[in-house]
């Protein structure tokens, strides 16, 4: 790309079915693109459990998507760790293809942070260099958010995008804020879901502390599409009432820096 977009949504779901991308809901999301003056969009599925062929089918229609608007869509792949060696190879596969970071979600997909397979699949990310875009809100199982700070904090050759910041336990966040100021940098905060689900709300002026605390180099703005509207998401980021500095470089700067764009 040879100038830097200035709104970048890091978290949109594509539908689809089967193996195939749902082409009238993609027409429709490139339209609320232009509505909500977005200029670029991270896209991707998430990967089922049940076979590889079908997460290699889904992530080559993600590829395809990306080829047929390159200065939109940048591309992420999604693998299950239960996939094994295989998921690796996929790995490889799809970074051959121009795919630039992962997708995890580890209660859609049933598998626990803890899990032996997640540790090479970071190792295999760090290798490729690909961010992991994964999902954080745990808010029944307090354990698994310990679990995923633990496979963060033992990978720092691997930068994670932490979706959602933590949701609805996004104070629990400010661990990452402690271990950056003690020099980890290889965390990013995704806001997604977190500004819409608590926009007016008394919570407000303590998510804006929390990214202040952990700086807009390492905070990017997502809408969670299609769950949350691009419009609606972009609203209630700016309620949050960010420095324009900060607001531009959450909007954009950060993660074109990031996925090199």
């Amino acid at each position: 790309m040879n100038t830097l977009p200035d709104v970048i949504d890091a978290h949109v779901h594509l539908a689809c079915s089967g193996s195939s991308l749902d082409q009238s809901a993609l027409d429709d999301f490139t339209l609320q693109m232009d509505i909500a003056a977005v200029d670029v969009a991270v896209v991707f599925t998430v990967a089922p459990q049940e076979g590889i062929s079908l997460t290699e089918e889904r992530n080559t229609a993600v590829s395809t998507a990306v080829n047929e608007m390159p200065e939109r869509l940048v591309g992420f792949c999604s693998v299950h760790p239960a996939q094994g060696k295989k998921a690796i190879q996929e790995l490889e596969r799809c970074c051959s293809l121009g795919l630039k970071g992962i997708k995890l979600h580890p209660l859609m997909q049933n598998f626990r942070c803890d899990n032996d397979m997640m540790h090479l699949l970071v190792r295999k990310a760090a290798d490729l260099n690909m961010p992991i875009l994964i999902h954080s809100s745990f808010p029944y199982d307090t354990r698994e958010s310990e679990n995923l700070y633990n496979l963060v904090s033992s990978s720092p050759d691997t930068n994670f995008i932490l979706a959602h910041t933590g949701g609805v336990q996004f104070l629990d966040c400010y661990v990452y804020v402690e271990k950056r100021k003690l020099g980890m940098e290889n965390v990013y905060f995704e806001l997604s879901t977190l500004t819409s689900i608590f926009r007016r709300s008394p919570y407000i002026p303590q998510i804006k502390w929390l990214v202040e605390q952990m700086g807009a180099d390492r905070v990017v703005f997502g809408s969670n599409y299609p769950h949350h509207q691009l419009v609606d998401a972009l609203t209630s980021f700016r309620e949050l009432e960010l420095s324009y500095e900060d607001s531009q470089q959450i909007l954009g700067k950060t993660l074109a820096h990031l996925l090199d764009l």
